[in-house]
């Protein structure tokens, strides 16, 4: 098992999580942006999420600004409503070379906002990551993997550069169910000729599963509204 603080800040800044519904790509990139930020980093997370309102990662604003994480989001006073609208400061935090930058990429048709931002990732390189839960009915298969890729990628016009596995079931995930969306990961992993960047456990399996890929621990923060 490999320490995953010593992958975070690897290749470029700019990191963007793709993925479909419910893969968990927002408390992903709500834990990233507070690990960069505890490392000492000047830190942003960007929040792309432009079709449905209760996966976002500014519901998590108040957490991450309290801790020095910049949060780039669209108007507060439209946090509910489903516009396809880009949030500020977007540009400033693309071009600024010393912010280290976790961008959230709503499911589905949120990443076509990606297309619309190409030019400045041909400026400022990037590393798109696809999260991946094979709990999921459209990632549960090799073959399901492959065209959420193919659709995101044809949305997006960026290019995938690898895959994150994050097989969950919330508070249910124990780590057979890890080790058995890995296997599937690592399956889709050779055929779409991409690396495995890290395996996502939540915090309760940490230093319990062995894989040889970096583990990253995450701390649930989000609050759903069926949680209450």
């Amino acid at each position: 098992m490999q320490d995953i603080a010593e992958h975070l800040s690897r290749g470029p800044r700019i990191r963007i999580l793709v993925g479909e519904f419910g893969s968990g790509k927002t408390e992903l990139a709500v834990n990233y942006a507070l690990k960069l930020k505890e490392q000492g980093y000047n830190t942003a997370v960007v929040d792309i999420d432009l079709i449905k309102p209760y996966f976002r990662t500014r519901e998590n604003r108040a957490l991450l600004e309290t801790r020095g994480v910049t949060v780039v989001a669209p108007d507060p006073r439209l946090s509910h409503v489903d516009l396809p609208i880009l949030p500020q400061d977007l540009t400033r935090v693309l071009y600024t070379q010393d912010c280290q930058v976790v961008m959230d990429v709503g499911g589905g048709e949120s990443s076509i906002a990606l297309g619309q931002l190409a030019p400045k990732f041909a400026d400022n390189p990037y590393q798109a990551m696809l999260v991946v839960n094979t709990c999921r009915p459209f990632t549960s298969t090799v073959e399901g993997i492959a065209e959420v890729r193919s659709r995101i990628e044809s949305a997006s016009r960026l290019k995938i550069t690898s895959l994150i596995s994050n097989a969950n079931l919330a508070r249910e995930t124990d780590e057979k169910l890890v080790l058995d969306g890995l296997a599937v990961v690592e399956q889709a992993a050779e055929k779409l000729g991409l690396p495995i960047s890290w395996v996502v456990v939540p915090a309760w399996l940490e230093g319990k599963i062995s894989v040889p890929y970096p583990v990253f621990p995450l701390t649930p923060y989000t609050q759903y509204p069926w949680m209450a």
